[in-house]
Formats: structure tokens, C-alpha cells, sequence
């Protein structure tokens, strides 16, 4: 049993990242069922008498001994690899738990807005290869999962407003919602799978600012997106967000997508768990290191 063989041990040495969590248990099991055999080899040649070795039968007439000092190598060679497993744990563990700007945190998104970007034209996966994968095959920490990041959303947007030509050509900044948006948005409660999260009891112990503002959005869910930001101003250009003649402001969607921003307190502790799963965290990573590149290719081009 030598270090070098250990899938451990050459995990430890890979550079694309830490593991996932089906790899970590299979390394777990690896220890549990190397563990059973040491266990059982030290059983069996403290039985036999003196130093008399254990026989192994391998078939077609081949043997193996195995000693007792072997055992013991065997032993040492297995705590050592020990070392190997903490680091792949403690690699994990910083995975979940480490800030990352560009990311941001994941949180849950209504209904409305998974039902907007279901099957939505996002154009290519690659713009460079525009007859190749379409973007929207790739959302599904959105689309299936119900979750996303401040990022993410912000990306998928731009894409959305220039794979569907939605931008106003005399008007700069500012893009014409169709009717796929319209009867998306056409509501703003909190819905996740279906299930009005409105009538659930908020923590007794939230506090009393947050819980207001939970409540007054609840109150206006059955009003459309569109109608919550009627008559707001932008505050740079003091313009309507939203005009009816040159369309809605691109930066109005940031407060979009905080209408469908589901509140944690509305969320149970295993939905909580589950934001910082780190499957689903590496399923958003993935995802917006997509985006970010699809962006820098947007750049390019323009210069």
C-alpha cells in the first residue's frame, strides 16, 4: 500500500480545483473499506504462530505472504495518507465558505422570473461559434435549481435585450419589454415551486425594519413589475425608469430582479443549506465565469 497509489494523494495534486462532493465520499469510502482490510490482515497474523507469514491464494499456482511487519507498513502508509483526505476536506470547506466578489452570494428567485428565462432566446453559449450551444442550455442553477446571483441576473439580462433586439435605437440606455417580459413580470409575489411563501410566519426573532419591508412587498404582489416602478425617477437623469413611448431603463431591471429576490426569512433551514451547497456554488461559478467571458468577447469586438 504505497502513498503514491492513494486517489487521495494525486486529488491533493490536481489544479482544476477542489473535489466535488460525490468524489469526497468515494475517497471516504476508500479510507472505510482500506481500514476493514488492515483491521482484518492484523487479526489474522497475530493468530499465527511466531513470525509465520499469512498466504494469500491469487489463483493460477501465485501466492502472496504478508507478514506482520508488513501489516504494520501497510498501517503507517494509511495514517499517513490520512493527511491527504483532511486537505481535500479543508479544500471543501474553504470552497463553501470564502467570499468571492464576482459570484456574490447565491439566493432563491420567484417563479416569474424562472418562468421568463425558461427556454428564453439568450443567444450562443460561445459567441464565436453562434451556430453552436445556446446559453439557455446552460442556466439550469436558475432554471431547475430556482437560484441565482445578483451577477448572473445581470448578465442574462444584456444578453436577453440584445438576442431579442430589444434595444431603443433613439433612445440610449434604454430597451422596449415584448410580451414574453410582459406576462412574466405580470406579478411580483414570492412564489418558489409553486408555493406562495407569503403564508409563511416570518422568524419571531427578525428584525423589525426587515420585517416591515417583507411585508409591504408581500402586500404588493399581485401588482406587476411594470406597475411598482411606474412614476419612479432615475436618479442621475431624473427621466421616467419607465416610459411607454422609449421603453424601460436597463438599469430598472437591477430593481426588477430585486422584486424576485426571495428574502431568506422566508426560506426554511434546509432551503438555506442549500445556497450554500457547493454543488449549486460551483454550478453558479460555472455559469457566470460563461457569462463573464461571453462579455470580454462583447468588448473586444466593440473596440
Amino acid at each position: 500500500m504505497s502513498s503514491a497509489l492513494s486517489p487521495t494523494s494525486v486529488a491533493t495534486n490536481k489544479v482544476d480545483g477542489p473535489v466535488s462532493s460525490k468524489d469526497f465520499a468515494e475517497f471516504v469510502r476508500y479510507y472505510q473499506q482500506t481500514h476493514k482490510a488492515i483491521v482484518k490482515m492484523t487479526a489474522i497474523v497475530n493468530k499465527l504462530p511466531g513470525n509465520q507469514p499469512m498466504v494469500i491464494d491469487l489463483g493460477n499456482g501465485k501466492t502472496q505472504e504478508i507478514r506482520r511487519s508488513d501489516v504494520k507498513s501497510y498501517s503507517a502508509a494509511y495514517v499517513a495518507q490520512l493527511g491527504d483526505l483532511k486537505k481535500l476536506f479543508s479544500a471543501k470547506k474553504k470552497r463553501v465558505s470564502r467570499p468571492n466578489a464576482q459570484l456574490n452570494s447565491l439566493f432563491y428567485v420567484s417563479d416569474q422570473l424562472v418562468a421568463f428565462y425558461n427556454k428564453a432566446n439568450l443567444g450562443p453559449a460561445d459567441p464565436e461559434d453562434p451556430s453552436g450551444d445556446k446559453l439557455n442550455a446552460h442556466i439550469d442553477v436558475l432554471i431547475k435549481n430556482r437560484m441565482s446571483t445578483s451577477g448572473i441576473l445581470t448578465s442574462l439580462i444584456s444578453r436577453y435585450i440584445e438576442a431579442n433586439k430589444l434595444k431603443t435605437s433613439d433612445s440610449s440606455g434604454r430597451f422596449q419589454p415584448d410580451e414574453r417580459m410582459k406576462k412574466a413580470f405580470s406579478t411580483t409575489r414570492y412564489l418558489l415551486q409553486k408555493e406562495d411563501l407569503s403564508k409563511r410566519k416570518l422568524p419571531r426573532d427578525l428584525d423589525e425594519t426587515k420585517a416591515t419591508k417583507i411585508k409591504e412587498s408581500i402586500k404588493v404582489g399581485k401588482e406587476s413589475a411594470f406597475s411598482r416602478v411606474s412614476g419612479r425617477k432615475d436618479n442621475r437623469s431624473g427621466e421616467d425608469v419607465y416610459d411607454e413611448n422609449t421603453g424601460l431603463l436597463y438599469t430598472t431591471m437591477m430593481v426588477f430582479n430585486n422584486f424576485y429576490r426571495i428574502p431568506p426569512a422566508l426560506l426554511t433551514e434546509e432551503e438555506r443549506e442549500a445556497l450554500k451547497d457547493e454543488d449549486n456554488v460551483e454550478m453558479a461559478r460555472e455559469l457566470q465565469g460563461r457569462l463573464s467571458k461571453i462579455t470580454l468577447h462583447k468588448k473586444k469586438t466593440k473596440v
